[in-house]
């Protein structure tokens, strides 16, 4: 369901396949110069007027790949200067040999990071990093000033093209140092890692090459994967009525909360639910509906007011604006009560998830949809705890409600029966309230069609985060409001083109 199937791999991966490569006869001097000639190649096709050539190189391996590109770019006649760390622990093995293959002429290496006051780079290649950084190592004065050098020309105009990963980005989780390098463009090399799409990764990756070097990537178990494109739905049958594409419960809006419950029942009934009804409290009942009169409202109170609804439904979506229970309200404990037995697909957002703790998993699917506050309220930690390794709290998650999991956030990590799975796309349009309410009742919609719930959950992120960057690629990020994605989902989920969308990930064999 991920439409492109590409791997997301973790560091020790990507090193095991370099292992196996060179296994099969491939020397890393081979990989290197692959590697630094996909650089270079990307360069000239992205800047291609380009002339002025700054390179950051680190004491790994990955400066060895940064030395390729240095002798490429010299050979091409560009101007090449060299600077970073290099010279502090000089590096070893192939990445020593690539340097010794550099003639650069006097003045093109800079020893301090105060050399590049005044540089005017027009592309610098990051070859810091790479798969080398780690969040819990402190970095070094002389190598944040470096990258501190390099932020400074990004903002008088430098663009940064980064080997495998910014300097300062972590390969495994997405969290970055302070001063991380941000690219405009990164040429991955061999795998797609798990950082770039996950966390603060997303901000700081620009555009993403994925140089394979020949190399078919290793297969993965359990799967994680990148999840960037999923197909529309199949044309709705001649033949079909309100009673074929399901019925949707929306248990939703205490007092003052009406709003939340409409989104999500709207969503629902725009994702192609035949039939979406509201429970709701009754203080607003009478009221939720105007303006969209093909819900179908219903005040409840308590579980036998919700049965009638429940016998009618294929799925249920619970918690949008339900509220917290309290000694003078206990409304949305009831409501909890009344729909968590029901052998009913069901999705669980926001103020519902609070009950969870103290209730037995169900057996029927359920679809867990929290945001990092949310989640480590769930596993009992900190919000940064689980922004410490999302992937890793998804996961926890799922196995301690035995349920499918989205937790949300920039790169929202999907935990599933098919494996983990990390949404590429989105954009902060979708910062803003209501929008998490959609993206529950498009997922509810989903269910109520008799999509399997690993299915409905990954066709709901997708979508909605790409209506969230076709709003923004239309009319800015600021000022979006959670209803403006409804007609832009439906567009989707019908295949019909969408202004904005962005384009895959380039993969180069």
């Amino acid at each position: 369901m991920n439409g492109s199937a590409l791997p997301l791999l973790r560091a020790e991966e990507i090193r095991a396949h370099e292992s196996a490569l060179c296994a099969q006869g491939r020397s890393p001097a081979e990989l290197m110069e692959s590697a630094g000639a996909a650089v270079f190649k990307a360069l000239r096709q992205q800047w291609p007027t380009a002339h002025r050539i700054g390179i950051l190189l680190g004491s790994g391996q990955n400066a060895g790949d940064g030395w390729v590109v240095a002798r490429l770019a010299e050979a091409a006649g560009l101007c090449v200067t060299v600077f970073g760390w290099w010279d502090e622990s000089p590096p070893t093995g192939a990445a020593a040999a690539m340097a010794q293959r550099v003639p650069l002429p006097a003045g093109a290496r800079r020893t301090t990071a105060e050399d590049l006051a005044g540089s005017s780079f027009e592309v610098i290649v990051d070859a810091g990093f790479g798969l080398g950084f780690r969040p819990e190592k402190p970095v070094p004065p002389s190598v944040a000033g470096w990258m501190a050098a390099v932020t400074e020309c990004r903002a008088r105009g430098s663009r940064v093209l980064a080997i495998d990963l910014p300097s300062g980005l972590c390969a495994d989780t997405g969290r970055v140092a302070d001063g991380v390098i941000a690219a405009d463009l990164t040429v991955c090399v061999l795998g797609l890692k798990v950082g770039l799409f996950t966390g603060q990764g997303a901000a700081v990756r620009g555009q993403v090459v994925l140089a394979l070097l020949g190399a078919a990537m290793p297969l993965l178990s359990p799967s994680r994967n990148l999840l960037w494109t999923v197909p529309a739905l199949p044309p709705k049958p001649r033949a079909g009525h309100k009673g074929v594409f399901g019925t949707v419960l929306v248990v939703a809006g205490n007092r003052g909360m009406a709003g939340a419950a409409r989104m999500a029942a709207e969503a629902a009934l725009r994702s192609g639910a035949g039939k979406v009804i509201v429970a709701t409290h009754p203080a607003h009942a009478s009221v939720l509906g105007m303006g969209c009169p093909e819900l179908i409202v219903q005040a409840v109170d308590d579980a036998a007011a919700m049965q009638p609804a429940l016998a009618q439904a294929q799925a249920i979506v619970l918690g949008c604006g339900l509220g917290a229970s309290t000694a003078a309200d206990d409304w949305a404990q009831r409501m909890i009560d009344a729909v968590w037995g029901a052998p009913l697909p069901l999705v669980v957002d926001a103020d519902g998830l609070i009950q969870l703790g103290a209730r037995a998993p169900r057996t029927a699917a359920t679809v867990l949809t929290p945001h990092p506050g949310e989640a480590a309220r769930l596993l009992g930690c900190a919000t940064a705890d689980i922004e410490r390794d999302r992937l890793a709290a998804a996961r926890a998650l799922s196995e301690r409600f035995a349920a499918q999991v989205l937790l949300k956030g920039a790169g929202s990590v999907l935990s599933t029966a098919a494996g983990l799975q990390i949404c590429g796309r989105g954009d902060p349009a979708l910062a803003t309230a209501g929008a998490g309410d959609v993206l529950a009742g498009v997922i509810g919609g989903l269910l109520a069609l008799g999509l399997p719930a690993e299915e409905a959950l990954a066709r709901a992120v997708c979508w909605h985060a790409q209506a969230g960057e076709a709003l923004a690629y239309a009319e800015g990020a600021w000022g979006a409001a959670a209803t403006d994605l409804l007609p832009v989902i439906r567009a989707l989920i019908n295949g019909r083109p969408v202004a904005g969308q962005q384009p895959e990930v380039v993969v180069w064999p």
